[in-house]
């Protein structure tokens, strides 16, 4: 149904909008040069001012493209200054009623149809309300007594036609222009259905792969005719064939001419139709595979073979990589008993995708692995031209390895990679562009743990739907390897853990009957003290010794402060791990100044030179925990200085495999090998007379595996010691 073009009212808002603009510029301008010439003359110079102030912003507006707002604007503002001369100066005898008319025709030009009935109504309203008030004596000027009924019915007579006429010629006008667009429009449609049409036979005609050919049998058969699609098959054209009847047995393989032509003489002397198939050697020196099938008839007497020829060679090809599949199949087997017996993960994929490179023959093979505990996907094998590349994880949800997971199914890309792989979110990092390639998700039945991705930068169609079994079948079989691995490798990590946990508890229980030995022995050995020492203080109360029952409490006080100090020690112990401050991001220049702050009287007393380093990390961590862990440290180093002329200490860290290592240094008296291990250990004091109760370092190396990280000494006796810790990055 063709759509009936709209007339022209006066009221278009966009395309016709956009077609009337220049139009109503022009009245605009025309009329502004109008009005300034009349102020110019000094016609009515204020009203003249003010109407060219008026149409200047119209045109603006309407060079804006606001054209309603400029036209019905123009039309107002005329109409009125019009109007008000009209009633000032001289009536219907103003000369200013001539410019009732040329805006009566300005409206039919700007506003159409809708423009001329409204302006044509309100001159015709004012001029029969300045008769009704002129006869009234309401208004008047100097010609009134000339003023007459017949001139306001002529002068709206006059209106009244130039309205009528004019709304004639605009419907006249509309009603050529709708039946010139009408017709335009069906002209196009003939038109566009033509094309159409044409396109499609010219579509058809060259979309057909059939050569048609009519010609007569025999090695030196003559060709009679022979279809244009014959230059694109073979790059020989119709006239050369015709011209050359011996072209066709010539460019035949040699292989195959004995057979064709004993196969076409047996055909036609049984009556049926020739069917053959052969090699044909093509202008460029190529050879391809045609079927030629043709229909005998005798034309006057002539006996004719009518047929046609079909380039055949995909399906040929097809048949070859059939018969190399079979060959694929067994090389399968071989993976797949492979898979069977590698139990390593790396070298079971690694010889996997060295297997499937060989046998398929891709420039490119990917191998790409999903592991749940991380969200990673892993590339174990990844090769590019027969050079291995770096494993580069990506994050499960990127990639096209992510879409072919998720959607579960082979996907064959063998032209257009490009395009085809951005759809499917590609990340692209091939030295050498892709033309084609053929994934395959490696499943198990509950989940997609992977993807098998052959590539070829060489050619397009490298690959078909042939290759899809066995890929499948390797890369089920993979799955389970996979799965059979990763099992093993749980238990095995689980067995780790064990005996980990196992470790670990002989270690606590250690503790505990170090703690036991503690409670028993190290507790009770003050209170022995205290007991004894009271019953001194009475004999000596007694006796009046007053200068043994100063130091009877002297004693007493010092086994009561022995005894708190070991509790408390006891207790910060046992809080570590269960009652933790938050966690923070601190510099760790800010925790090593506040340490050596707590340790500044020793540092002082002992006279020991600190040397702390620079670009310290930030870590995050238990900021009063770890304050600890230096205060501990640079105590222990301050204390076992022995009689060193220069004692120092150093704080530093250095990074291994991009983590920071910390460490406290000295060069003081120095651990024995044997005991670098003990020093850790609850309550084990190398030095029995020192000072302390030998839970500092056990409570450092508490704090630093609450935190994820480890501690060890590295020390030679006589040469100082190095205490070493790492932090757990989170």
């Amino acid at each position: 149904m063709t759509k009936k073009p709209k007339e022209f009212t006066g009221l278009n808002l966009s395309a016709e909008a956009a077609e009337t603009r220049p139009l109503i510029f022009a009245v605009l301008i025309t009329a502004l040069i109008s009005t300034l010439v009349l102020a110019i003359m000094d016609i009515n110079r204020p009203l003249m001012n003010v109407l060219s102030g008026i149409l200047l912003a119209l045109s603006i507006l309407t060079y804006m493209g606001f054209t309603f707002i400029g036209s019905w604007g123009m039309l107002v503002a005329s109409l009125t200054v019009l109007s008000i001369l009209v009633f000032r100066n001289n009536g219907i005898r103003d000369t200013a009623v001539m410019g009732w008319i040329v805006v009566l025709i300005a409206a039919g030009l700007l506003a159409g149809k809708t423009g001329t009935l409204i302006v044509g109504s309100i001159i015709l309203f004012e001029i029969g309300i300045y008769g009704a008030l002129e006869s009234q004596g309401l208004v008047g000027n100097r010609l009134n007594f000339q003023n007459y009924f017949a001139d306001y019915l002529s002068l709206s007579i006059a209106v009244g036609m130039v309205a009528t006429l004019q709304w004639l010629v605009i419907s006249r006008l509309n009603h050529m222009i709708l039946n010139a667009k009408k017709e335009l429009a069906e002209r196009q449609k003939v038109q566009s259905q033509l094309q159409e049409a044409e396109a499609r036979y010219r579509g058809l005609v060259e979309s057909i792969p059939l050569v048609t050919y009519m010609a007569e049998p025999g090695v030196m058969g003559k060709w009679h005719f022979i279809s244009p699609q014959i230059m694109a098959m073979t790059g020989f054209t119709p006239e050369e064939w015709v011209n050359d009847p011996g072209l066709w047995y010539s460019r035949v393989h040699p292989d195959d001419r004995d057979r064709v032509m004993e196969d076409e003489a047996n055909a036609l002397e049984k009556g049926r139709m020739p069917k053959l198939e052969y090699r044909f050697q093509t202008r460029d020196g190529r050879y391809i595979w045609i079927s030629d099938e043709g229909l005998v008839f005798v034309d006057v007497n002539t006996l004719l073979v009518q047929g046609f020829l079909l380039d055949v060679t995909d399906r040929k090809l097809a048949e070859e990589q059939l018969t190399k599949r079979i060959a694929d199949l067994q090389a399968v087997h071989g993976i797949s008993e492979t898979l069977i017996q590698k139990s390593n993960l790396h070298k079971l994929i690694h010889q996997t995708g060295e297997q499937i490179r060989l046998a398929f023959k891709a420039n490119n093979v990917l191998i790409a692995v999903h592991d749940p505990n991380t969200n990673l996907i892993h590339f174990p094998y990844d090769y590019e031209d027969g050079v291995p590349r770096k494993d580069i994880p990506l994050r499960y949800g990127e990639g096209m390895t992510t879409r072919i997971m998720e959607m579960k199914k082979p996907i064959l890309i063998n032209s257009n990679w490009w395009e085809r792989s951005e759809e499917l979110s590609a990340i692209h990092t091939n030295k050498i562009p892709v033309l084609s390639s053929f994934s395959v998700p490696i499943m198990t039945p509950e989940e997609v743990i992977g993807v098998i991705t052959l590539e070829s930068s060489e050619r397009e169609f490298a690959f078909s739907e042939i290759d899809t079994r066995p890929i499948l079948t390797i890369a089920a079989n993979l799955a389970v390897a996979i799965e059979k691995t990763r099992l093993q490798e749980s238990v095995k990590q689980e067995m780790e853990i064990q005996e980990k946990l196992i470790r670990e508890l002989e270690i606590k229980n250690e503790e505990l009957e170090r703690f036991s030995y503690t409670v028993s022995h190290d507790l009770k050995s003050p209170l022995i003290t205290i007991r004894g020492f009271l019953g001194y203080l009475e004999q000596d109360a007694r006796a009046g010794n007053f200068d043994r029952l100063s130091t009877d409490i002297r004693r007493i006080s010092d086994a009561t402060e022995k005894m708190h100090r070991l509790l408390g020690e006891l207790l910060e112990l046992s809080r570590v791990g269960r009652v933790t401050n938050e966690k923070q991001d601190v510099s760790f220049d800010v925790i090593v100044t506040e340490a050596l702050k707590r340790v500044e009287g020793q540092l002082k007393e002992k006279k020991v030179s600190v040397q702390v380093g620079s670009g310290f990390p930030v870590v995050r961590a238990d900021k009063e925990r770890i304050i600890e862990v230096i205060q501990n440290l640079a105590d222990n180093a301050v204390k076992f200085m022995g009689a060193q002329p220069k004692p120092t200490i150093e704080i530093n860290f250095i990074v291994e495999d991009g983590h920071p290592i910390f460490f406290v240094r000295d060069n003081g008296i120095g651990i024995k090998k044997e005991f670098h291990k003990k020093i850790f250990s609850l309550f084990d004091k190398l030095d029995p007379g020192s000072e302390g109760t030998g839970v500092g370092l056990a409570l450092v190396k508490r704090i630093v595996e609450v935190h994820g990280g480890s501690i060890w000494v590295d020390s030679t006796e006589g040469a100082g010691a190095t205490f070493y810790f790492t932090l757990a990055s989170e």
